[in-house]
């Protein structure tokens, strides 16, 4: 039941999201008669980097099964992850909805595990050009735990994500293949 009603909840509430990032965008310039340009760039720059989260924790998180081309997909997780050197190695070609959903999750997931390290996005996996011990909550639930805390959360939506996809994880110490 909660893997039908989760994806749900996800979707009303980055929609939900949606109006208050094009009010921030606003904002600034109802606020005062003379608009300051400095101020009005940092609140359009705050809302552009929170629209494209929003929209990769959706590709992430809700499952989808329209294919997605290989640059769209992306720009939508450099854009979704500013802060994290990407370097991109899959082909330009169109990912399915499923397979969009896990490398987003995979990435979402090593980057909060290992904020700002680089990440090597490939056909077949997400890997860090060094190796690292996984967080025990995050192993624990990709080698079929329960979740304990909210990146166990995020570890048994990927692995969710993978089953719907047909894919099976394999978790190293450089990375998450599929």
């Amino acid at each position: 039941m909660t893997m039908i009603i989760t994806p749900l909840l996800i979707r009303w509430f980055i929609h939900d999201l949606a109006s208050p990032v094009a009010t921030v965008m606003t904002a600034s310039e109802l606020l005062s008669d003379v608009p300051d340009p400095e101020i009005n760039g940092l609140v359009q720059f705050g809302a552009r980097r929170l629209g494209a989260r929003m929209r990769m924790v959706r590709a992430a998180l809700v499952p989808g099964d329209a294919p997605i081309g290989g640059s769209a997909l992306e720009e939508l997780i450099r854009d979704g992850q500013p802060s994290t050197p990407i370097d991109w190695r899959r082909s330009d070609s169109e990912a399915d909805g499923r397979i969009a959903n896990v490398i987003v999750g995979t990435v979402l997931l090593m980057a909060d595990v290992r904020r700002n390290a680089p990440l090597i996005i490939g056909e077949g996996g997400v890997h860090w050009d060094d190796g690292f011990d996984w967080p025990d909550s995050v192993a624990g639930v990709l080698a079929g735990a329960d979740p304990v805390d909210t990146r166990g959360a995020l570890a048994a939506t990927l692995a969710g994500s993978a089953r719907r996809a047909g894919l099976t994880l394999s978790v190293s110490p450089t990375g998450i293949d599929w």
